[in-house]
């Protein structure tokens, strides 16, 4: 197969890929890179594979400005969410295949599952259909297309158990901050940038404009990089909504290219409205945040629709000024807290899923923890 050949096809995945929405911009590069390996130079791959993702990007951005609110794919997510809490595990782009799936999932607590698998998927953001796994018989199925139906989706069953179920959608997966991060421009002068504190790799062929603008904004917390351009060097590392110099120097996260000039930063970063730094682990080996990253409500509300009940799964948010809003998929329900050491105590509730958005928002964009102004609030002492 010829390059030109294997480029077509790597534009295709490409735009599968990213509509599917489970991977970030230097991430998809890296794969497109890999499946190409050995069919050209490797910078000349990294162009190409940047370039392709680039653009699919843009485009995937410029479609989701037309889409409303809530999407077909959101419907999914919730009826998936509604069928998991009743106690048919529900789990989307779940394992390689149908057979590997349902291997894994009947290994889950639940009367009943329900999977779509990661071929479905891409057939499904591909433009096709959906198609859903299901046990251990009709009567599941039955409650899995009421729950399809009731968010206001078109289902195809016959009732019979060795059936797939059908559902007629449009894909659309909104993208937003990191996982709609893309570079402006391609390449862009050289410059380096090393690890010296914290666990995290960045990869080195990365130009300065996806440096600038896909993977300074969102260092991880508590890592420090160096960057270094010609014979100008500097540490920085990312404080909520800025970029800080080892010599004290800020710049906004988006600027963080800047504290390379000479002269440096004259005025102090503008604050970053509506931002709070998350962390968050999809139980038990799902996707997951371990060290903070700065989100926007839209951003972390999808990561939350997605955790899966009833498995411990978690997620916790930090305002600017500390303040920390946190919640666990229990076996009873949706746990929404706030610590208060001193009192040694944990102060929430068993929250609907709209009670932490709520609570999200009001710390994103008010910088306050409002736990306590909801009803039925307790005390967990540690």
């Amino acid at each position: 197969m010829s390059f030109d050949e294997m480029a077509k096809h790597a534009d295709e995945n490409m735009r599968v890929a990213v509509a599917r929405g489970e991977h970030d911009w230097i991430t998809l590069v890296e794969s497109c890179v890999e499946d190409l390996t050995g069919e050209t130079d490797p910078e000349r791959l990294h162009t190409f594979a940047a370039e392709l993702a680039g653009r699919h990007f843009t485009a995937h951005l410029k479609a989701q400005a037309g889409w409303p609110r809530r999407t077909d794919s959101d419907r999914v997510t919730d009826a998936f969410r509604a069928l998991d809490a009743a106690g048919i595990t529900a789990r989307q782009d779940f394992s390689c295949c149908q057979n590997c799936g349902v291997a894994e999932i009947r290994d889950l607590p639940g009367r009943g599952f329900v999977f779509y698998h990661q071929q479905d998927a891409e057939r499904a953001a591909g433009g096709g259909s959906l198609w859903l796994a299901f046990g251990p018989d009709a009567e599941t199925g039955r409650e899995i297309v009421a729950a399809l139906r009731a968010e206001g989706l078109h289902v195809d069953w016959d009732e019979s158990a060795g059936r797939r179920i059908h559902v007629r959608l449009r894909w659309a997966r909104h993208r937003h901050g990191r996982m709609a991060a893309h570079p402006s421009a391609p390449g862009g002068r050289e410059i380096g940038a090393e690890v010296l504190r914290g666990t995290h790799r960045i990869p080195r062929w990365l130009g300065a404009a996806a440096l600038g603008e896909v993977e300074l904004p969102w260092l991880p917390a508590g890592v420090e990089v160096r960057l270094t351009e010609g014979g100008r060097s500097v540490v920085v590392r990312r404080e909520f909504d800025r970029l800080v110099a080892d010599d004290g120097r800020a710049t906004g996260r988006f600027d963080g290219l800047r504290l390379l000039e000479d002269g440096g930063v004259e005025t102090e970063p503008v604050a970053e409205a509506g931002l709070i730094e998350v962390t968050y682990q999809t139980m038990p080996s799902g996707p997951a945040q371990h060290a903070g990253r700065p989100m926007t409500i839209a951003e972390v509300t999808e990561v939350l629709r997605r955790l899966p009940t009833r498995t411990g799964s978690w997620l916790s948010a930090v305002g600017r000024s500390g303040g920390c809003v946190q919640m666990a998929c229990e076996e009873t329900g949706l746990w929404l807290e706030t610590p208060d050491v001193e009192a040694a105590a944990s102060i929430g509730k068993q929250a609907t899923l709209d009670e932490a958005e709520r609570m999200l928002g009001v710390l994103a964009d008010e910088d306050r923890v409002a736990i306590r102004e909801l009803p039925e609030v307790i005390s967990r002492p540690w």
